[in-house]
C-alpha cells in the first residue's frame, strides 16, 4: 500500500507543476543552458521553452503531424514482495530477467492541456520468470523456478511536463490486458520442486491498471525517445485486494517492466523538410526544435 501511496503522490505533484505556466528556472532546466552546450548560444524564440505543456509537438510550429507510431524494447523482473512462511521452513521469491517488446500508435492533442497531452496503445509480447527458494529448519534447501511468455494489448493517457527545450518528464496511468501463451508449468506437480504446501500459480488471463514513469529526450521535431518504468497499481480478474502482485507457489512476485520508447510522428502532407545545399541545414535544424 505505501507503494501505491508514494506512486500517486508523484503523480499528483507532476500533475501540479504541468499546470503552471512560469518559465523553466535558470540553470539545469533553463534553456539557455541547453542552447549552449549544444552550440546554439544565439537568442532565438523557441516555442517549447515557453510552454512547458508543448514539449513533444507544436501545432502550429512542427512539421509533424499530432499522429504517429512507436517501438518499445525492454526488460521485465519479477520483485519477489512476500512469501507464505511457516513455522518450521522459509520461502524467498525472486525474480529472473525477460524480454519486453510492444509496436503501437499514439494520438497528441492539438490544443494544450493543464493535465493530459496524449494517449497511446499497442500490442506486444513480453516474458517473465521468477525463483522461490524453499529451505527448512531441518536443513533441507530446494528452488522452483517459473518462465512464461504472454501476449498484450495496452493503453494510456499521458501527462507532460517539460523541464527544458530537450528533456520532459512522462507518466501515464493505462490498463493492459495480458494472456499466457507458453511457459508456466507447476513445477512442483512435475516432481521438480519440494515445497511444503500446493502452488497457487497465476492465471493466463491477467488485466492490470498501471502507473509508468519515464524521461523524454526530443532528438528532433517528430522523433523522441523516452526510457520508462512500468509498474501494476492494481489487478483484476484474479482479485487479491488492492495487492497488484502475480501468485506462483506461495510466493507473490510485483512485475515490473524498463522499455525504452522510440517514438515517431508522421510528417504533414507538403512540408518536407528543405535544405539548401547544406547551407541552411543547420537553420532548418533550429526550427524544427522548436
Amino acid at each position: 500500500m505505501h507503494k501505491l501511496i508514494c506512486i500517486l503522490t508523484l503523480s499528483l505533484v507532476c500533475f501540479y507543476s504541468s499546470a503552471q505556466k512560469e518559465e523553466a528556472p535558470s540553470g539545469f532546466f533553463d534553456d539557455s543552458y541547453w542552447q549552449k552546450r549544444k552550440g546554439k548560444g544565439n537568442k532565438r524564440s523557441d516555442h517549447f521553452s515557453k510552454n512547458r505543456r508543448d514539449a513533444i509537438w507544436s501545432h502550429s510550429n512542427s512539421h509533424y503531424r499530432p499522429f504517429g507510431w512507436h517501438i518499445d524494447p525492454g526488460l521485465t523482473y519479477m520483485i519477489g514482495n512476500s512469501a507464505n512462511d511457516g513455522d518450521d521452513y522459509n520461502l524467498t521469491p525472486s525474480g529472473l530477467p525477460g524480454y519486453h517488446l510492444e509496436v503501437g500508435l499514439e494520438h497528441l492533442f492539438k490544443k494544450a492541456r493543464k493535465v493530459f497531452h496524449y494517449v497511446d496503445y499497442g500490442i506486444g509480447i513480453k516474458h517473465f520468470g521468477g525463483v522461490e527458494k524453499y529451505k527448512s529448519d531441518d536443513g533441507l534447501v530446494d528452488r522452483g523456478t517459473f518462465n512464461f511468455g504472454n501476449v498484450f494489448a495496452r493503453g494510456g493517457i499521458h501527462n507532460v511536463w517539460q523541464l527544458n527545450l530537450y528533456n520532459f518528464i512522462d507518466q501515464s496511468i493505462g490498463a493492459n490486458i495480458d494472456y499466457r501463451i507458453y511457459g508456466g508449468k507447476d513445477k512442483q506437480a512435475e516432481g521438480s520442486y519440494e515445497s511444503p504446501l500446493a502452488s497457487q500459480n497465476e492465471n493466463k488471463l491477467v488485466v492490470n491498471l498501471h502507473y509508468s514513469i519515464g524521461w523524454g529526450i526530443k532528438i528532433r521535431d517528430g522523433f523522441f525517445i523516452i526510457p520508462t518504468l512500468q509498474m501494476p497499481i492494481m489487478k483484476f480478474v484474479s482479485w487479491n485486494g488492492f495487492n497488484p502482485s502475480h501468485s506462483w507457489f506461495q510466493s507473490r512476485y510485483e512485475p515490473a517492466i524498463f522499455s525504452i520508447r522510440l517514438g515517431w510522428l508522421f510528417p504533414k502532407k507538403g512540408c518536407p523538410p528543405v535544405y539548401d545545399n547544406g547551407k541552411g541545414k543547420q537553420q532548418s535544424d533550429q526550427y524544427q526544435m522548436r
